[in-house]
């Protein structure tokens, strides 16, 4: 079941900042979307007729694919009590992706220039009525466009490589064994009048807190059908629940400085979320948070050894090693490009990237880890090869790396990881379900204990604790986002600067919370100067923002690890001021109209 197009909706959904397209009508609590089966005859039909396309003599395409996704989902929002927003909508989409010459060469693969309609692909809206010439129209119309820009380009591809040296070239795509798979479709169960109930009651919550300054409680659920087909003989139709609640509160320091701060659920449906009275208890504990960490001194300087524990460890791995190990092919004609460990690690095949007590393996096939659900799971992927599970690094070496049915140097065959983001026409290579383990893993206990014999070591007074990260994902604020990005631009480390720092004193273990800081560079080789690792997991499921939209939903396994030397420093930067007016909740009750 490919569980990855309701994600690659509500991740969509999370990068316009939960702003939906004008809501059609309100679908019934009970929704079944129609089993597919004239849309894929539409689609198998068409396909048939692309396969025969010619213009002015040139190639007929060798390859035809297309993806289409058919969702039905929900988006309710409250604030303080209020219902902000309660909506339904129904969306069809096909992307196409045509290749003209052969499995060694096409038209793929080549940024010598962009061509006026691209090339990589085409995408465009079906009807969601299950009229089948209207639905032909359609994706006759996007075959057509994608064929003429496959052509233009695979020429411009020829012409640039007549003149130059190309060596140790890969081919462009590569074979797969045939699937054929049609799950049924299923009805999408929600009971949307009570849960407004029940978000009104948890935004209410924060009527309690007037130092919070914006609040917000998200729900986005939904079902969806996937389908794949191409001329090769897959056929493929997978159904997929998904549902994400996102709880975020924003405040400011006296200083200035922004802070926020969120709880999220994920799941396939709302019964995986928590009892309402605990969600009501993880506000109270995320707000607790967040105030203590306004209120929290600053933090001027640090170098020595840093303890990522939890989540922190797990958006470590994100930003340090999930790009890495997906295979990237250097297309032909850009030149020269500066290699990062981070981005491409296939250099490294057969070295020690990590201590030898580690070992690595991205399996999509894992479809909950002690009893959370992770989002990065599928059985096949978006070019609709069955998922496999990839053992990464054994003994802290690298041996394999993540593929699509995009070779690379070393790597020529697919081993189930095409992922593809929000608004791509074609699939990469990408993490699924990724999960790190150290089989010398210590307990929480022993892990503080080695960081403390650490920065003794180093005649520090403390060492420091990150518990959460800065990292753009579906959680991210717009604050966030944009000092993340921000940061970039500037040059800065992509890793995220730290947003729950303590102190950990070495005289007595005690903690102090400390805020304001960011972290110096961090190269990718301290990942084998690793010191101790936990033994206790942490999930992390994301979805993350870039600059083009938003990437495949992933999920990340990981235990806390301890790393030997960080440099840590303050934040140099301007802050807005606060609020001339106070909040209405902050005001004295007497200031209230009677009957509020």
């Amino acid at each position: 079941m490919i569980r990855m197009q309701t994600k690659r909706m509500i991740g969509c959904t999370c990068f316009v900042a939960f702003m939906w397209a004008s809501p059609l009508a309100l679908w019934a609590e009970q929704h079944s979307m129609s089993d597919g089966g004239v849309l894929l005859r539409a689609m198998v039909d068409e396909l048939g007729r692309s396969m025969t396309l010619t213009m002015e003599d040139l190639e007929k395409p060798y390859y035809v694919q297309y993806n289409a996704e058919d969702s039905v989902h929900y988006r309710i929002s409250a604030s303080y009590g209020a219902l902000i927003t309660s909506e339904s909508s129904h969306d069809r989409s096909l992307s196409s992706n045509t290749r003209i010459g052969s499995y060694e060469l096409d038209n793929t693969n080549f940024g010598g220039g962009r061509s006026q309609r691209g090339g990589f692909g085409a995408r465009v809206s079906l009807p969601i009525d299950d009229n089948y010439m209207a639905l032909r129209q359609e994706i006759w119309r996007c075959s057509d466009y994608d064929y003429k820009a496959s052509v233009e380009r695979l020429t411009r591809k020829r012409a640039y490589m007549k003149d130059k040296e190309i060596e140790d070239r890969p081919n462009d795509f590569s074979t797969v064994p045939v699937v054929e798979s049609l799950q049924p479709t299923k009805a999408f169960v929600f009971d949307r009048g009570e849960w407004e109930k029940r978000l009104c009651r948890i935004s209410a919550r924060f009527k309690s807190y007037p130092r919070v300054q914006e609040s917000s409680v998200d729900l986005v659920c939904g079902t969806g059908t996937s389908f794949v087909v191409n001329s090769e003989g897959t056929r493929l139709r997978t159904c997929n629940d998904g549902t994400l609640l996102l709880i975020t509160a924003e405040a400011q320091a006296e200083d200035g400085t922004r802070f926020s701060s969120y709880c999220r659920y994920v799941g396939e449906t709302v019964d995986d979320f928590p009892e309402i009275p605990q969600i009501e208890a993880d506000v109270d504990a995320m707000v607790g948070g967040l105030v203590a960490r306004m209120d929290a001194p600053v933090l001027e300087q640090y170098t020595g050894p840093v303890l990522f524990d939890g989540l922190a460890s797990c958006q470590l791995f994100r930003f340090m090693l999930s790009e890495g190990v997906a295979g990237k092919v250097d297309p032909v004609g850009v030149g020269r490009r500066a290699v990062d460990d981070t981005e491409d690690l296939e250099k490294k095949l057969g070295r020690r990237i990590l201590p030898r007590s580690f070992r690595v393996f991205d399996d999509p096939a894992v479809k909950r880890f002690e009893g959370q659900a992770l989002w990065g799971s599928y059985d096949y992927d978006d070019d609709g090869v069955k998922a496999q599970r990839v053992e990464l690094v054994a003994e802290g070496k690298l041996e394999n790396m993540l593929m699509s049915r995009v070779p690379t140097k070393k790597f020529s065959q697919s081993n189930g990881h095409g992922r593809r983001a929000s608004g791509d026409r074609t699939s990469t290579s990408g993490i699924a379900c990724l999960f790190i383990e150290d089989r010398d893993g210590l307990s929480a206990e022993d892990l503080k204990e080695e960081l403390i014999e650490a920065a003794k070591d180093e005649g520090l007074e403390y060492a420091l604790r990150v518990t959460l990260l800065r990292a753009p994902d579906y959680g991210s604020t717009q604050t966030d986002l944009r000092a993340y990005f921000t940061k970039l631009q500037q040059g800065g480390s992509p890793l995220g600067d730290p947003v729950c720092v303590y102190k950990v004193y070495v005289d007595d273990g005690r903690e102090e919370l400390v805020r304001g800081v960011e972290f110096g560079s961090m190269e990718f080789r301290s990942l084998k100067r690793i010191l101790a690792a936990g033994n206790t997991p942490t999930v992390y499921n994301f979805i993350g923002v870039g600059y083009g939209g938003t990437t495949p939903a992933a999920s990340i396994v990981a235990p806390s690890v301890l790393i030997e030397e960080l440099d840590v420093s303050k934040i140099e930067q301007e802050h807005d001021k606060l609020p001339i007016l106070q909040t209405p909740l902050a005001r004295k009750s007497t200031d209230a109209p009677s009957g509020t």
